[in-house]
């Protein structure tokens, strides 16, 4: 943690960002659950200062903070069985996943109709590679990422649709790679970064 004379400091976006990571990773550890991880981060967000954001990792064996010239320690994917991927059709209705959700491995996307939206901003992924397979026909697949992940888009087909990927570039470090293989069908694959709004 910082020094006491640092904590009244003033706290910047990468800052709350690198707490909220150091959140889901304890979940995927098993320490918090999803109610804690969102309850938590609403006040990472709306903190101001190290010390504020401190607070909110105080109970956390071994985390490490940017700002004490260290960095959090990575979460280690847990493991079990193959868990069915998550399947997500949507017809006449959007369907959306947004908020705090836990991203599995694997995702199938049907936007049939209507699109399939995706919002990582929030969402907690022990997974180094999140795999998303899409079939899609008259609606599109969008995905909302956070600015240091990367979106591999290269395993789409096209056809009548289109691709549009803003997150071609590497993942930084600790940080996933969503890899989307499949069919754009009529409609469009598109990413869209973390201050896009509705």
């Amino acid at each position: 943690m910082a020094e006491p004379e640092h904590r009244d400091l003033r706290a910047g976006d990468s800052d709350r960002e690198a707490v909220a990571r150091v959140l889901h990773d304890a979940h995927g550890e098993g320490r918090l659950d999803l109610t804690e991880v969102d309850e938590r981060l609403a006040t990472v967000y709306a903190a101001r200062t190290y010390g504020e954001l401190e607070a909110v990792v105080e109970d956390l064996p071994g985390v490490r903070l940017p700002w004490t010239s260290t960095v959090a320690v990575p979460a280690v994917a847990p493991t079990g069985p193959t868990a069915p991927p998550l399947t997500l059709s949507a017809n006449m209705t959007t369907e959306k996943r947004v908020g705090v959700w836990e991203v599995p491995p694997h995702i199938v996307a049907v936007p049939s109709a209507s699109d399939v939206k995706l919002d990582f901003r929030e969402a907690i992924c022990p997974h180094e590679r999140v795999h998303i397979e899409v079939h899609g026909s008259m609606g599109s697949l969008v995905l909302i990422v956070p600015d240091d992940w990367s979106v591999d888009t290269d395993g789409v087909s096209s056809g009548w649709g289109s691709v549009k990927n803003r997150h071609r570039a590497p993942a930084a470090p600790g940080r996933p790679t969503i890899v989307v293989t499949g069919k754009a069908g009529m409609g469009t694959v598109k990413t869209r970064g973390p201050y896009f709004y509705e």
